[in-house]
């Protein structure tokens, strides 16, 4: 039996996919299939990576997949476009899709004087500006999620869509910039747009592929499998019962060598110790985009009864 997270065991969870027969997709693949009204047909794999900590590790993974012909989804960090930007033009440059992982509500929670949601959006549509001007015309967004706060980094998002809500914020930015650089681009949200209707089977490698760990990663009505091996693949697969399944991959979970799989691994162990400890595993059955859309309905409540003190109206 091979232990996971390592490059190697990526190589094999590629192959085994690809001798199951099933196509493998970015993420980003399948948001444009559905804004166009369309779904691929056969059977597939969609991946997302998203980006949290160490570049070189994301950029190991995608060569592994480049070596293959591979193109998945990386959604990147604001922090790796200003300090790892050639990370991000080699995946790109790789050939795989490089969107946007935001974190904006979590960030500046804590700022004085911070409106639920509302400046957060602000500084959300500004990472967005700044990485255009880099050359990274951003198509497809996902939420990173904290999994030691309540925050649900995606009310951002919902707010982004309310028409209304642009009119109520405290920033400068050119609203036709927004329309054609953000609101029009954007092809969707791998958090938020993708449900139990577009696949069968969520695996994402949250908690190390244990969902008992994973308390925000998440698909609205759709199962989750977790994986003790690449055997558990393997006989999934095979099987046939799911024809469109979802894995999201954090690399930097993923590595070369056993003395850093080791760290990881005891790390990761800690972790998980301590969210059963503070009370903060095992899923519930409350799905995230309910809680979002909870959020929302705060936000717009909040709208009609704060006002912006010490700040300018946009134009």
């Amino acid at each position: 039996m091979a232990m996971l997270f390592t490059y190697e065991s990526y190589r094999r969870l590629l192959e085994t996919i690809g001798r199951s027969g099933y196509a493998i997709y970015g993420i980003e693949d399948i948001l444009a299939a559905r804004a166009a009204g369309t779904i691929p047909d056969g059977t597939y794999v969609a991946i997302r990576h998203d980006v949290d900590y160490f570049p070189d590790r994301a950029k190991a993974i995608a060569e592994i997949e480049a070596e293959r012909r591979i193109s998945t989804t990386y959604y990147i960090r604001r922090r790796f476009f200003d300090t790892d930007i050639d990370m991000v033009r080699t995946i790109a440059g790789l050939g795989h899709q490089v969107g946007y992982h935001y974190e904006e509500v979590d960030t500046h929670q804590k700022a004085p004087n911070l409106q639920v949601g509302r400046d957060a959006l602000g500084f959300f549509i500004g990472s967005l500006l700044d990485i255009d001007r880099l050359g990274f015309h951003i198509r497809s967004i996902c939420a990173h999620g904290n999994p030691m706060t309540d925050v649900d980094n995606r009310q951002v998002v919902h707010l982004l869509r309310d028409p209304e809500v642009l009119d109520h914020l405290a920033f400068t930015y050119d609203r036709d910039e927004i329309r054609t650089k953000i609101i029009e681009r954007l092809i969707g949200d791998a958090s938020i747009d993708i449900t139990g209707r577009d696949f069968d089977l969520y695996i994402p490698d949250t908690g190390r592929f244990n969902p008992r760990f994973n308390l925000k990663d998440r698909i609205d009505d759709c199962a989750i499998a977790g994986l003790r091996s690449l055997d558990d693949l393997d006989r999934l697969l095979q099987d046939g019962a799911h024809r469109r399944i979802y894995m999201n991959m954090h690399p930097d979970r993923w590595s070369g060598d056993p003395v850093t799989w080791l760290f990881d691994w005891s790390l990761d162990t800690v972790k998980n110790l301590l969210k059963a400890v503070l009370g903060k595993s095992g899923y519930r059955g409350n799905l995230i985009g309910t809680k979002a859309k909870k959020h929302h309905r705060a936000v717009m409540e909040s709208l009609g009864e704060k006002t912006d003190e010490g700040q300018g109206s946009g134009s």
